[in-house]
């Protein structure tokens, strides 16, 4: 077990869909979130089949050793690991009203919970976010926010642990599926100890909420703002390396990124090195280029700054120099490195599209490259 402690949490999620990292991966995190003055790891990673969808098998015997390591690497450098495990799709929430329910839920998640902590985990994380409302099929007499609270209080009495919490509503814009949920989850929990959420929306570039109850769990600093700027799996077209724009002095704050490991590395400090800080870009372009970035690519990251949500007036005011082909093919062929490899998909995405955006990409071209259901709106744009 980690005697780790830490009041305020600044770090990284691995909290995204696809690109699993291997152990050596999760290694150099480690190194590079100590290097950058960072003190949080947050493994939930949506494809490990037994965090999530396997949640009930166990882990098994060579995984728990390599996480172990893993947890004594992170102590060593005075990383906390907090670790997660989602059960909420399918978990008997009978069971938790109801002793003579013939079912075992309950204790096999008390069981996987106990085996990460004495492997070293610090924090245990209830997670029930990217989840269906099954209390409005299964569970139709509970209370969907006070089912989750009262499970995640019996867990951390259970461990005489405190007990993390990722709810379903997760973000103000998803309130419309259940507008109670987060007043319902902390009537249940006396002593609610930390609670991640995105803030108004899923994504964002700072932190702000129109929830009563989020608002004082933040100003009591029970809130860990689930970040995620520079996340993509939910765009894999699009790659965001912009400057970090969101300041957090004494609040937690945690990181969901991108799972490509060099360019996880590259935003760990560009994080550091915008957070807080005044003159944000001209901290981020000292860190891209520290990092080996080629010059060029400043001269493109207008397509790689970051989300944008209803910019209407940037979309229509976009400018394209005439040398950003160029530059492209400069970073497409002639930059070679770790990061280079990473980023190839993107930078050869973006360069179809703006040949497409130019007209200039013939006929021929467009049939090798693009989708039918592509193909097949610019034929009919040729057409006109």
């Amino acid at each position: 077990m980690s005697n780790i402690t830490t009041n305020t949490y600044l770090g990284y999620i691995e909290g995204y869909y696809g690109n699993l990292l291997n152990w050596r991966d999760r290694f150099r995190l480690i190194k590079t979130l100590k290097k950058n003055k960072m003190n949080s790891y947050f493994y939930a990673p949506k494809d490990d089949p037994k965090h999530r969808y396997n949640w009930r098998k166990k882990y098994s015997k060579n995984w728990l050793q390599k996480f172990k390591n893993f947890c004594s690497h992170a102590t060593e450098n005075e990383i906390e690991i907090i670790i997660g495990v989602s059960p909420g799709a399918d978990f008997n929430f009978d069971e938790i009203y109801n002793k003579n329910i013939f079912s075992n839920d309950l204790n096999i998640l008390l069981d996987k919970c106990d085996t990460l902590i004495k492997c070293g985990a610090s924090k245990i994380a209830i997670l029930f976010d990217d989840i269906p409302n099954i209390f409005t099929s299964f569970f139709k007499k509970y209370n969907e926010g006070k089912s989750h609270g009262k499970l995640v209080k019996i867990l951390s009495e259970k461990l005489n642990k405190e007990v993390f919490i990722v709810p379903r509503i997760y973000s103000d814009e998803l309130f419309f599926d259940n507008p109670s949920y987060i007043g319902d989850l902390i009537s249940e929990l006396k002593h609610i100890s930390k609670l991640f959420y995105c803030g108004k929306y899923i994504v964002n570039d700072k932190f702000e909420t129109d929830d009563k109850n989020i608002k004082f769990l933040y100003k009591k600093n029970k809130i860990i703002f689930w970040d995620n700027f520079y996340a993509n799996d939910y765009c894999p077209n699009k790659l965001f390396i912009g400057p970090y724009l969101f300041d957090s002095p004494n609040k937690n704050l945690m990181f969901n990124l991108t799972g490509y490991i060099n360019t996880d590395l590259l935003i760990i400090t560009i994080i550091n090195s915008c957070l807080n800080k005044k003159n944000k870009i001209d901290h981020w372009e000292k860190a891209i280029l520290k990092n080996k970035v080629p010059e060029k690519f400043l001269e493109v990251t207008q397509f790689f700054d970051r989300p944008t949500y209803s910019h209407e007036e940037k979309i229509r005011n976009i400018k394209i120099p005439d040398n950003t082909i160029s530059n492209l093919d400069f970073l497409l062929w002639n930059w070679k490195s770790p990061l280079s490899l990473e980023w190839y998909k993107y930078l050869f995405k973006l360069k179809q599209d703006l040949e497409l955006f130019k007209k200039s990409m013939n006929y021929n071209r467009i049939l090798k490259t693009q989708t039918y259901p592509m193909q097949k709106i610019l034929y009919n744009r040729r057409k006109k």
